[in-house]
């Protein structure tokens, strides 16, 4: 029902089924659960007291109500200042917002309504008998309960001092390894989309005769491997990312399809096909990366790491500099703008010579142009349309000086003289492509990641080697951010700036919906412990931090959150009712740790198969999957014995009722005296 519900919100608001919105409701199904999971819990536990099922829907419901409320609350707060986002993430993760907010809250009003009714009305009604692997199942877990309230919390409270610094010990311990590299970053990681791009690029004006022939070489070494579904080869030109092929004589291009049932991944054909490639085209320049599944694929894909050289002459330093990257770990196709030379004819005008042949130094310039450029001779019609003909001087005769003095120029008095008799040629090399900063020439140094290594890691590698390299002050060399270096900055920026601003906007709802300020506190340290699972889960799995790890990191605070909410909340239930401090944080670990227990499995199973990405292309959100699961299990482990902890060491001693939780006016009588306490000390009295 909830997920229709945001089905119909999404239809008035013009939104459409992608990936962003079905990845929504593919994690709010375990937030769902969980609400339901809650009060038909609550509402079990008061039946299995002796309730009638009507009564005990309408207790069980009104017990958990303020924390039902909370809980669901939180889930939406936590994705409000995402809301607010600009670019490029903002709009990505406008619809997941609204799908989760939606849902959610349709989530509270169905637990509140058809839960308790259709829990009173039919399924406390029945005399249904568990199998006996349910019952065995119930047995372990209730000794697991019981060992937990018996043993464990016993032992955590009279070592305080321990368990806290155990806890802010692997909180500290979670954090660098950020820093140390054991968990890299990225914008999106990338999709294994069983494409492979090798451009061979040679220099500008080589004949298109050497690039067809690289080209041919190169598809003949790949065409019968294993592995190989189909490939396309273009001589002459490279696919755009934006649909057609872009004519370049000197660069060429190998498409290759790998099979879907191949027994080697895309990432390991790369390193193999760049191996084949080396051995094929010696001294030859080919760039191997896999299709990232941004579009395209002409040249460097998104995770490209670029550095400017600029001041001075640059060409020299940009040498060292591409040594250094080269050597840098995990850089893969690296190249250099001074190694990419074109050659170039200068024509040095003898005025005084040519005012005696009475040719014009602008005649001239046109004729050598077009002998090399081209020109229109002439045109004639045909059935499609005028054809024109271009005159262009032989390419064989466009790599010697001496030829180039032969080309002939017309004189203002009708005679033929030659270009040579006038002017003296020589041969200098240029970059293609001279690029400036603030009028000073720059020199670019770029390269791919390989396979195997973050964008963030492989930059501070290659930080770390230049400051190392002495240059002159005129010579400055920096980074320069782009495609995803510049997505992952905007990123993490945006990202951790919600993440923090969702921590804070939960603390004000609980000060707001508790009236204390000491009730959040002592709720929010769920959260950090969250950290250390999440964190080490990407470690484990070497998966990085993201847009999509990201996003799981800010749903992790609402989801645990919910942990610390179910047994402060109780705890301050029983303390209304008269219980000392101690008894009642005891008793409400026992009473709750089958909700906690419930909930946290849910939401892990529920993200089983999103950590697994069992599906071809979905490992690019598989990070979000993991952060989750790591984040809940180190979450349920700690939260059992940290709050209660802090419980114990932030709550006053003596307790005034900020709000009753009961509506029901039959249930305070029996805070003292009534089976129903349920408390620890007496667990021969605790229902199942």
């Amino acid at each position: 029902s909830s997920l229709c519900v945001s089905l119909f919100v999404m239809k008035l608001m013009g939104l459409t089924i992608d990936t962003i919105s079905l990845l929504g409701m593919t994690l709010v199904v375990g937030i769902l659960v969980d609400d339901s999971t809650v009060v038909l819990e609550n509402i079990e536990r008061h039946f299995e007291m002796g309730q009638p099922p009507t009564e005990a829907a309408i207790s069980g419901r009104s017990e958990i109500g303020m924390a039902a409320i909370v809980i669901t609350l939180v889930d939406v707060v936590v994705f409000l200042p995402i809301a607010f986002l600009q670019g490029q993430v903002g709009r990505n993760l406008a619809e997941f917002g609204i799908v989760v907010v939606v849902s959610t809250l349709t989530s509270l009003f169905v637990s509140f309504t058809i839960t308790p009714t259709l829990a009173g009305k039919w399924a406390l009604k029945g005399n249904w008998k568990p199998p006996y692997v349910i019952r065995a199942f119930e047995r372990g877990f209730h000794g697991l309960r019981d060992w937990y309230a018996h043993r464990a919390l016993p032992w955590a409270l009279h070592r305080r001092t321990l368990v806290v610094a155990f806890c802010l010990g692997s909180f500290v311990f979670a954090m660098l390894l950020v820093p140390f590299g054991l968990v890299g970053s990225e914008f999106i990681p990338s999709v294994d989309r069983g494409e492979i791009y090798a451009q061979i690029t040679y220099p500008v004006g080589t004949p298109l005769t050497t690039t067809t022939r690289a080209v041919l070489t190169l598809e003949r070494q790949i065409r019968n491997l294993p592995d190989i579904d189909a490939d396309t080869a273009i001589a002459g030109g490279y696919a755009s990312p934006f649909g057609g092929i872009l004519v370049e004589g000197n660069v060429g291009q190998v498409h290759v399809w790998l099979k879907d049932d191949r027994k080697h991944s895309t990432i390991e054909w790369v390193q193999r096909y760049r191996q084949i490639a080396a051995k094929a085209l010696p001294n030859t320049q080919v760039v191997v990366i896999p299709a990232t599944g941004t579009g395209g694929g002409n040249a460097q894909p998104i995770d490209e790491l670029v550095t400017d050289v600029q001041g001075g002459d640059p060409t020299k330093y940009a040498d060292q500099v591409y040594s250094l990257l080269q050597a840098t770990p995990g850089s893969a196709n690296v190249y250099s703008a001074a190694s990419a030379l074109e050659p170039q004819v200068e024509l040095m005008f003898d005025r005084a010579k040519a005012r005696a042949l009475n040719v014009s130094i602008g005649t001239a310039t046109t004729a050598a142009r077009a002998a090399f450029g081209g020109a229109i001779a002439t045109q004639f019609e045909t059935v499609d349309g005028l054809e024109q003909v271009q005159v262009i001087y032989p390419l064989q005769n466009q790599t010697s000086l001496a030829e180039f003095a032969t080309i002939p120029v017309r004189a203002a008095n009708g005679n033929i003289v030659h270009l040579g008799d006038f002017s003296s040629m020589t041969w200098s090399p240029v970059p293609p492509l001279v690029s400036r900063v603030d009028r000073n020439t720059v020199v670019d140094v770029s390269a791919n990641v390989a396979p195997g290594y973050s964008l963030s890691n492989v930059q501070a590698a290659f930080q770390k080697r230049l400051d190392t390299l002495k240059l002159p002050r005129n010579i400055v060399v920096r980074p320069r951010p782009l495609g995803q270096q510049d997505l992952m900055g905007q990123t993490l920026q945006g990202l951790g700036g919600s993440l923090i601003l969702s921590v804070v906007l939960v603390f004000l709802l609980m000060v707001a919906l508790y009236n204390s300020y000491r009730t959040p506190l002592i709720i929010l340290f769920s959260v950090p412990v969250a950290a250390v699972g999440a964190l080490g889960a990407l470690a484990l799995t070497r998966e990085t931090l993201n847009l999509f790890s990201l996003i799981g990191t800010i749903l992790l605070v609402g989801i645990v959150t919910k942990n610390g909410i179910l047994l402060v909340d109780y705890a301050n239930t029983l303390r209304e009712r008269g219980r000392a401090k101690l008894d009642a944080i005891q008793e409400s670990a026992f009473i709750r740790f089958r909700p906690i227990i419930m909930t946290s499995i849910s939401v892990v199973a529920g993200n089983i198969p999103l950590a697994l990405a069992l599906e071809p292309g979905s490992s690019v959100r598989s990070s979000l999957g993991v952060v989750v699961i790591g984040g809940i299990m180190s979450s349920l482990i700690l939260t059992l014995l940290l709050v209660p902890i802090m419980y114990m060491i932030l709550a006053p001693e003596h307790f005034h009722a900020t709000h009753q939780l009961e509506s029901d006016p039959d249930l305070a009588p029996h805070a003292n005296g009534h089976a129903g306490s349920e408390h620890p000390a007496t667990p021969a009295t605790t229902p199942a």
